[in-house]
């Protein structure tokens, strides 16, 4: 069935709630253990194309001088056919782009050291994937990133202005180190919001009698029958480095009460006083001054409460926080559950299916009001949360713009990249899905992560084969009616007065969340208490003030309605 994508003033989006701003995959991604990148070198092979792909570059004018990009993206791997997608763009574009790409691949686990590293080196780097809950931020503040502006709305990128409309760029300006607004990213998203949830074993939930999963309860009679009889298997798979169960957890209280930001490694909540003051709070501290239902302890530190609870009980690894590979252990059946999203289920799932005989994997939805179809559940900004970004020293800016150009020109254009080759990966079911070919392996085929380059609500296909729930939750995040606008949508913080301070205290925030979000303390106050003490050593004073400073000018202009 046809995605329903609302027309609205922003296309985009990724909102959170306090448990979604913590986390990370993000928006979606998964987290191997590599110490070294992959990547996909330039060939000089290229296939032959039976149709060609409308190109913004003019066919017949010579061909620029060949140039090769070099793309820094986060993934755990090289993805399936790589290589046979950049020949087959090779083959369409040589007499008009002429443009060759490397592409690397960062693993997760070490994303962030290894692209400051790059970044730092001066080595070529041409793209690199960046996010508000990566390091996009600071990045800006520093001076790090090539301001886009001129490149969009403007007749010689016809591509890039067909599929990012003026209102949608506007609402994904960042603010920068001088304090003025500018495009600093190619923004990706196909809705208006992220929402995670829970990949269980649905073979194990129907083996032991179970039914549908809806709520946290349920979901915990899954693991105890998971821990009782599957011999071998942890019931709940962590990543080590991300300090929280997941986005799925969230508490019970209205979305417009929990706001909260990454700062880098810092994750300050805040609420709204009626004059427009703010309070901002660090784990650690009183919670008193924060919205109805977020002072409340079981709702605060609802994830580290949960976290302890399930360490204890045996539901998650002893070593919880040596692991690197979630995803991997739950596609190769030692994992019964791992946090996922519907961009990454169908790949997930085909790997699970083709690796442990007989397993089907299932998603279960439980932030609150959501399944239900519920109005208004649901906190957005209507921003993009995933950014392709080009470092102010590439001296192949233009060359990078005409490749995305390119491939926002057409339907078949974005295809190629986001689903593979047509008749060989994918092919299309009516004219917004597609399937995999009979006959054709699904743990082999094509399986680009599209937020890292490819997402935009012009083109979306769907998988024809997704579960209902899926489709249903594809439903309920494309329409606008079921968001709440948050009061603080168009805050773009200006970390540069507090940059050194937020590198120092993220340090120690960090290893304060790690112990305590991932249940290794029964007495996770104390150590955000101990956190907090050595943080006021080294500014945290300074950023409380400047982020309640810029918050509260922001709300002069923009009065919580």
């Amino acid at each position: 069935m046809k995605r329903r994508i609302k027309q609205w003033k922003v296309r985009t989006g990724l909102a959170l709630a306090l448990a979604v701003i913590i986390a990370l995959t993000g928006c979606n991604g998964s987290n191997k253990g590599n110490e070294a990148s992959s990547s996909v070198e330039p060939s000089t092979t290229a296939t032959a194309s039976e149709s060609a792909s409308a190109s913004a570059t003019d066919t017949k004018a010579a061909p620029p001088e060949e140039v090769t990009l070099q793309f820094y993206l986060i993934h755990d791997k090289v993805p399936n056919n790589m290589q046979a997608v950049l020949d087959e763009f090779y083959n369409e574009t040589k007499d008009t782009l002429n443009t060759k790409i490397a592409i690397n691949f960062v693993p997760w686990a070490t994303a962030k050291e290894k692209l400051a590293l790059k970044l730092a080196s001066g080595d070529q780097v041409d793209v690199v994937f960046d996010a508000q809950w990566q390091t996009m931020s600071p990045n800006i503040s520093k001076g790090i990133y090539l301001n886009l502006d001129k490149y969009f709305n403007n007749d010689e990128y016809p591509g890039l202005k067909k599929a990012f409309g003026p209102d949608y760029i506007d609402n994904n300006k960042f603010v920068d180190g001088s304090g003025e607004k500018h495009i600093y990213g190619i923004p990706f998203t196909q809705t208006f919001g992220f929402l995670q949830g829970v990949m269980i074993r649905k073979d194990l939930r129907e083996k032991y009698g179970l039914p549908e999963i809806k709520s946290v309860a349920e979901l915990e009679a899954y693991f105890d029958a998971v821990l009782k009889n599957e011999k071998g298997v942890v019931p709940f798979g962590l990543n080590g480095g991300i300090p929280s169960l997941g986005n799925w957890l969230v508490p019970n209280v209205p979305p417009q009460s929990r706001l909260a930001m990454l700062a880098g490694e810092v994750l300050p909540t805040y609420s709204i006083n009626a004059d427009g003051t703010v309070n901002v709070v660090f784990h650690g501290e009183d919670i008193s001054a924060l919205a109805e239902g977020m002072n409340k302890k079981e709702n605060f530190y609802q994830g580290e409460i949960k976290a302890r609870e399930w360490y204890t009980k045996g539901y998650l690894e002893k070593d919880v926080i040596s692991q690197k590979d979630p995803i991997g252990f739950f596609k190769a059946g030692k994992f019964a559950a791992i946090a996922g999203d519907t961009a990454g289920f169908v790949a997930t799932n085909n790997e699970l299916k083709s690796k442990v005989p007989g397993a089907e994997g299932e998603l279960v939805f439980l932030v609150p009001g959501v399944m239900e179809g519920t109005p208004k559940s649901l906190l957005s900004d209507f921003k993009a949360w995933n950014f392709a970004c080009i470092p102010a020293n590439s001296k192949n800016a233009d060359r990078v713009m005409k490749f995305f150009d390119w491939l926002n020109a057409s339907q078949d254009n974005h295809d190629l990249f986001e689903l593979g080759i047509k008749g060989k990966d994918w092919e299309p079911v009516g004219d917004s899905q597609y399937k995999v070919p009979d006959g054709v392996d699904i743990g082999k085929v094509y399986d680009f992560p599209g937020y890292m380059m490819t997402w935009n609500p012009t083109y979306i296909r769907t998988n024809a084969n997704l579960p209902e729930n899926i489709v249903h939750i594809n439903q309920y995040l494309g329409d606008t009616n079921n968001f709440i606008k948050s009061p603080t949508s168009e805050f773009s913080l200006n970390a540069e007065p507090i940059k050194n301070e937020l590198t120092k205290v993220g340090q120690e925030y960090k290893k304060a969340r790690t112990i305590a979000g991932l249940g290794l303390t029964d007495d996770y106050e104390g150590a955000y208490k101990k956190m907090i003490e050595k943080a006021k050593k080294l500014g945290l004073e300074k950023i409380r003030a400047e982020i309640k400073k810029q918050l509260e000018e922001y709300l002069k202009t923009h009065p919580v309605q």
